[in-house]
């Protein structure tokens, strides 16, 4: 279960150290954002990227360097050269949604290493303020009415994102989020997604980490997993985190899912169409059980371990059945909290 960090966990290099010869140029280009830099921090983020932010007298920029393994899992190897993909992708995103993504301010392709403007008013993500209080229902409905203006802007764009093939990369998620898991119902539910006709620009990988709802605001980073796909994948992954981060608090649940589902839809409180609420249902069972059951990519949830675990095993029961909503994952977190 993915309740502790793996064990020893190595030492993380120094900003420096990752840059190598490129270190001054790099550091040159944030002093111009920054003013005379007298602090660089590691900053929580994904997996994949160091990440650093780097403070000086007028301000403080993120500096995000890929290498061939993933920063918090080296086992898992990547092509550094892929940083230039999500560079391609903030600036899409930044031309048709401007304030809600970081503005890339400098890139360094020799040291696969971006700068990006600081979005995160009060330098946390949103995982480490779930990790502390339950989410309110406000927050949750900013972030899916600012979704449904994100996808709304993207939805024509048919711009090529990922170097290896947007298709190839969407079967490559399915395949570590989805079908990983060896179940006929999640597998038939790839080919579901694949088969959709209304395909566009997703996000991909919608978590808590990846964003900030501080000052009012809604800021989306980390956009490595931009692809083609359905657009209520990122509502079904948003939906699978907010579940297990309220497992120890579910009675926060019956009002905060149908306030992301209003912010997104609109006046609706449920998908507009029956197929659609069974399809989110089926992804969000799939994210949860990728959260919850993956040793490789470990996801850190302040709560019981039993907990996850009750939910998890109810989360495989309902994917045995024929047909399930939303309605029967919040229930199912319900059951685990009142568990004895």
């Amino acid at each position: 279960m993915n309740q502790l960090p793996p064990n020893p966990r190595p030492a993380q290099p120094t900003l420096s150290a990752l840059l190598g010869n490129s270190s001054p140029a790099v550091l040159n280009d944030c002093a111009r954002h920054t003013g005379q830099i007298f602090r660089i921090q590691r900053a929580s983020g994904g997996n994949v990227s160091h990440v650093f932010r780097v403070d000086g007298d007028r301000g403080s920029v993120i500096v995000k360097v890929r290498r061939d393994r993933f920063a918090r899992i080296p086992a898992l190897r990547t092509n550094p050269a892929l940083i230039s993909d999500e560079r391609h992708a903030l600036e899409v995103y930044g031309a048709a949604v401007p304030g809600v993504f970081p503005r890339v301010l400098g890139f360094h392709a020799e040291a696969h290493a971006m700068i990006l403007s600081d979005v995160f008013p009060d330098r946390r993500n949103y995982h480490e303020h779930l990790n502390r209080r339950p989410a309110t229902t406000e927050e949750i409905a900013r972030l899916g009415s600012t979704l449904r203006r994100i996808h709304q802007a993207t939805q024509e764009l048919r711009t090529p994102i990922r170097s290896q093939g947007d298709v190839w990369f969407r079967e490559h998620t399915f395949g570590f989020c989805l079908r990983s898991h060896g179940l006929k119902a999640l597998d038939e539910t790839c080919e579901e997604l694949a088969s959709r006709p209304d395909q566009q620009l997703v996000l991909g990988d919608l978590a808590p980490k990846n964003l900030s709802l501080a000052a009012d605001s809604v800021a989306l980073c980390d956009l490595d997993n931009v692809h083609h796909g359905w657009p209520l994948y990122d509502v079904a992954y948003f939906l699978a985190h907010l579940l297990i981060h309220h497992l120890a608090r579910s009675h926060h649940l019956p009002a905060l899912v149908p306030a992301l589902l209003s912010g997104y839809f609109g006046a609706q409180t449920q998908p507009p169409q029956c197929a659609d609420g069974v399809l989110m249902a089926k992804i969000t069972a799939g994210v949860v059980l990728y959260r919850l059951s993956n040793e490789t990519v470990p996801y850190l949830l302040a709560q019981p371990a039993s907990l996850a675990e009750r939910y998890r095993d109810r989360v495989l029961a309902l994917l045995d059945t024929a047909v399930f909503g939303l309605h029967e994952l919040v229930h199912a977190a319900a059951l685990g909290e009142a568990a004895p």
